[in-house]
């Protein structure tokens, strides 16, 4: 699915659960409020968590966008996934996991099908699902296919491989990338939303 997709899904089951805790919050507000200002105090306990959940989900959705862009890794939804690699190189899944392909960002595929791979120094080792190995030269964008990992490496290699699978590599590349900034992302969107929902209360009630 695509990622405009995607965001409308968890916007629809953010209105679903934004909704339920507003009529529990107005249930309980109506019982243990005072009669003054009753409406002004219920109308915030009815909007405070769409104003939260909302501003939590796009101030984070933004940030992130932020970072991933310039980190060239992907944002974590959608149908695409990827972490860049040397010489503006990436590895990129499309709807499949288990299968990647490596492809010059904005580029042709080099490599389809890929299930294991190492990076090392400019060059790029890896097995498809086809049971081939291959090699890609960032530097000369070369890519030469062997049948078997034994002569991979008598020919270019010179060591035993350290393949890993695909999306193993993906996930720790991706971590060491992005750090903390998730974290990081999520404590400002957080900041924000209740900064927001502050703001309705200094309207509505003071």
């Amino acid at each position: 699915m695509g990622i405009g997709f995607v965001i409308l899904i968890h916007l629809f089951f953010l209105f679903v659960l934004s909704f339920i805790c507003a009529v529990v919050s107005c249930t309980i507000t109506y019982f243990i409020s005072k009669k003054e200002r009753r409406k002004r105090k219920l109308l915030l306990a009815f909007i405070a968590p769409f104003v939260g959940f909302y501003t939590f989900y796009i101030v984070g959705i933004i940030g992130l966008s932020i970072i991933t862009n310039n980190k060239k890794v992907d944002i974590g939804i959608g149908d695409a996934w990827y972490v860049p690699l040397k010489n503006d190189y990436q590895l990129l899944f499309i709807d499949l996991p288990e299968q990647a392909s490596i492809n010059k960002e904005n580029g042709p595929t080099l490599v389809s099908g890929v299930t294991k791979v190492e990076e090392y120094g400019n060059q790029i080792f890896g097995k498809t699902f086809d049971n081939e190995y291959f090699l890609v030269n960032t530097k000369t964008d070369e890519v030469k296919t062997f049948h078997t990992e034994k002569e991979l490496i008598g020919l270019y290699a010179g060591r035993k491989l350290n393949l890993a699978d695909a999306t193993e590599f993906y996930s720790e590349r991706k971590n060491d990338i992005m750090g903390y900034w998730p974290m990081f992302i999520g404590f400002l969107s957080l900041l924000v939303s209740f900064g927001a929902v502050y703001i309705w209360k200094m309207i509505l009630i003071f």
